[in-house]
């Protein structure tokens, strides 16, 4: 047995004794996404980039950037296209992640070397499609340089390789941990955690989760109901679960969804609502989750809507903030109106949508429309941490808010005689659909994944 499985070993043992059983400091457990690690912690490792050839839209420097717009691009019809980051050190090497635009590689290599001449590779990748993606590899072995290698393209990639952001992660030495949980300074976010608390991979409680916090006041606006999910159930007098597939009148949901919502799948503990999509057969479906609504007990016309919520992440996901027209029942959909707060396209886990629907009586065929907006994260993705996702609402115009931005990503104007379902009452969706329009195709790998809801807040 080497040092390292002794040292695992060893603290896998701790991690069953009680902190009383050790004199002097309080005991440190640390918990890194389920691996006991004492001595080295994970972390991006800063890089530049060089690569074989660029395009007008950008350098070799976007793919490193920390910026999801920028990105670089290669020359056109080259093969291969090679992007490489110098490390400035060797690392001992875990993950690469690539976020790739739609003009991406079908084969491609990662490969490492520690002189940029002599190259192993680390892994091959093969069946990429002409459209955008994210590839997160395991690698090993330790390298001061780390490449793609781009090797063909998609037959309808007649353009060349062009890649957001590439990331590659490794191994680096404890050098300093000012509150001794086990995570270097350099990247714990919560450097002072009380002793005797599992912590996470960044350095904080278990049980936190990170991200923006909105106000709980706003000048000219009074809060007239709130959710802050603040015991051990769901609220019945707010809340009613939908339940089954749609079946039989709007199977699918209308949206050739794929999952059986059930109530066992919503959760409310420790300050949060969690609903949960999993792989799971029930009732002819092969997935469950859960949709919940507020309809007939809470609804509400204008004002300042804000939900703090943390994310899926995967394709084949379709989570929603939503509203519907309190009228639904009596004039059915698309007459209804629906906002939607917040929508995330399954697979794009960086992206928010804010969209609206009505019927347009005006058209020479009247008809649904729907028209909205979206939003991207400079940097990381929608389930990394807490994000608020907010509307602005009157008699005249919708706007979408993300975060603590000062000005809307998207505003709807509603005055329009024709889009009179937004100045009605309406009402709460919280849900995650798997598969769907949105959704995509489903990712079994991926599952189960959860949304998780600090509150909803209302302000008029």
């Amino acid at each position: 047995m080497n040092i390292l499985s002794i040292r695992t070993l060893l603290f896998s043992i701790i991690l069953l004794m009680p902190a009383t059983v050790f004199a002097g400091s309080p005991v440190r457990i640390q918990l890194v996404e389920g691996i006991t690690n004492i001595d080295t912690f994970i972390k991006q490792i800063p890089a530049q980039a060089i690569a074989s050839s660029s395009g007008p839209s950008g350098s070799a420097s976007a793919a490193v950037d920390g910026n999801m717009i920028t990105r670089w691009e290669s020359a056109f019809n080259q093969d291969p296209s090679i992007l490489t980051l110098d490390l400035a050190t060797p690392v001992s090497l875990s993950q690469v992640i690539i976020h790739w635009e739609t003009a991406n590689a079908a084969t491609y290599n990662i490969e490492g070397s520690n002189d940029n001449f002599n190259w192993t590779i680390l892994s091959s990748f093969s069946g990429g499609t002409f459209e955008p993606r994210t590839d997160t590899t395991a690698v090993t072995g330790t390298y001061q340089y780390v490449r793609m290698n781009g090797l063909s393209r998609p037959a309808e990639n007649v353009y060349g390789y062009s890649i957001y952001e590439m990331e590659v992660y490794g191994s680096l030495a404890i050098t300093a941990d000012s509150d001794s949980d086990g995570v270097d300074d350099s990247v714990d976010q919560c450097p002072d955690t009380l002793p005797d608390t599992a912590v996470k991979i960044n350095g904080c409680d278990i049980s936190f989760i990170g991200g923006y916090d909105a106000p709980t006041s706003y000048q000219g606006y009074s809060l007239v109901w709130s959710d802050e999910f603040s015991g051990t159930e769901l609220n019945t007098a707010d809340w009613t679960h939908e339940i089954g597939s749609g079946c039989p009148n709007l199977c699918g949901w209308g949206n050739n969804e794929l999952q059986y919502y059930r109530a066992e799948n919503t959760t409310v503990a420790n300050g949060h609502l969690t609903i949960e999509a999993k792989e799971e057969n029930i009732a002819g479906r092969s997935y469950t989750s859960s949709r919940i609504k507020t309809q007939g007990k809470q609804f509400f016309k204008y004002g300042r809507i804000d939900i703090r919520a943390k994310l899926p992440r995967g394709n084949g996901l379709w989570p929603a903030l939503w509203m519907l027209g309190e009228s639904i029942s009596s004039v059915s959909w698309p007459r209804s109106g629906e906002i939607d707060i917040m929508e995330m396209i399954g697979g794009q886990n960086s992206t928010t949508l804010g969209t609206a629907h009505w019927y347009n009586e005006n058209w020479d065929v009247p008809g649904h429309q729907y028209s909205g907006g979206s939003t991207n994260l400079s940097s990381g993705e929608l389930a990394d941490e807490f994000h608020v996702y907010s509307i602005i609402w009157d008699a005249t115009s919708i706007e979408w808010y993300l975060d603590d931005a000062t000005s809307p990503f998207y505003v709807l104007y509603t005055s329009p005689s024709f889009m009179s379902e937004f100045r009605e009452d309406f009402f709460f969706l919280f849900n995650i659909a798997v598969g769907g329009t949105l959704g995509g195709a489903v990712d079994n790998s991926n599952l189960p994944q959860t949304m998780v809801v600090d509150y909803v807040r209302v302000f008029q």
